[in-house]
């Protein structure tokens, strides 16, 4: 949940890059791809540089010492966990001191498949591999686990990314329209008879002249990245009291309640909270995937 609140936080910055990057009117054009290279481009190229020197940056790192230990490599893993208790403690404490690690039965049964699949050498060896992780999560007694887990991930992501996607557009479409009384899919569609006091050649002469979206667009964006930030602060502090359950009913019922009446109801202001709080349900995600560690073994995760 800690990782999900940094998350959160970084995520407060896009709307402010957006703001500064997209909302400008040059482009120019590459011959060799035969591209137009406009703003939204930059914008993504901009956010794809925070993940490029953290992968860098990890090549200076070392492996998990679970991983190597995995591998037979204990003198590996046990510099790993002195280093990392070093790094926690600023090097104000004593150095770790590991005489062995002890094997687990399940860590006992990785190494064997492992080694079993070792014997084979190339591509076979490589998909018996992956049967051996993969399998057992579509084998009872971890089927009907494996089977929720992915419904309810495939569902999160599909609500909170996949819907997303649209939210900038619907927000800059209603507030280009500025009516009292719209839906969310009148907004879009553009129904003549419920749109007839508004210039639609206007409108639309505005996009194709123009790629700058209205300030509510970014002004809502980051309101969304702030409810994120704040809820899974909330989230990490609630859990361990409250549990995973009953979070994952309130999210879901809250969005899903949000995603059925921002259909209907015809205030524009009204729709677009509707639909942040739709975007929301993102908070199930690291809520799942901490109930998942606890659903299946260590060989499996």
């Amino acid at each position: 949940m800690g990782a999900s609140f940094v998350f959160g936080i970084g995520c407060l910055m896009l709307p402010a890059i957006a703001y500064f990057v997209i909302n400008q009117e040059w482009e120019f054009t590459i011959p060799l791809v035969g591209m137009v290279y406009r703003p939204w481009r930059l914008f993504l190229v901009v956010c794809g540089m925070p993940s490029l020197v953290c992968g860098l940056a990890l090549l200076r790192f070392p492996e998990s010492p679970k991983f190597v230990f995995m591998q037979g490599k204990k003198d590996e893993a046990i510099a790993t966990i002195q280093w990392m208790h070093k790094l926690n403690t600023s090097g104000k404490e004593a150095k770790l001191q590991i005489v062995s690690i002890i094997d687990e039965t399940e860590a006992q049964q990785t190494k064997a498949r492992r080694k079993e699949a070792g014997a084979t050498k190339g591509f076979v060896a490589l998909m018996k591999l992956m049967w051996n992780q993969t399998a057992p999560l579509f084998m009872t007694p971890y089927l009907n686990k494996t089977t929720i887990v992915c419904v309810l991930q495939f569902g999160i992501y599909l609500t909170s990314n996949g819907m997303y996607m649209f939210f900038p557009y619907i927000v800059n479409r209603i507030a280009e329209i500025k009516m009292d009384r719209t839906t969310a899919c009148n907004a879009v569609r553009f129904i003549p008879e419920e749109l007839a006091a508004v210039n639609v050649t206007e409108v639309l002469e505005c996009d194709a002249q123009s790629q700058k979206l209205d300030i509510s667009t970014y002004e809502h964006s980051f309101i969304l990245e702030l409810m994120y930030a704040l809820g899974f602060a909330v989230i990490g502090l609630v859990i361990n009291a409250v549990g995973k359950l009953p979070i994952l009913v309130f999210v879901f019922v809250s969005c899903g309640v949000s995603g059925i009446l921002m259909v209907y109801i015809d205030v524009p202001a009204l729709v677009i909270w509707l639909y942040l709080i739709l975007l929301t349900c993102g908070f199930c995600i690291s809520v799942v995937n901490a109930a998942t560690i606890d659903l299946f073994p260590t060989n499996l995760r």
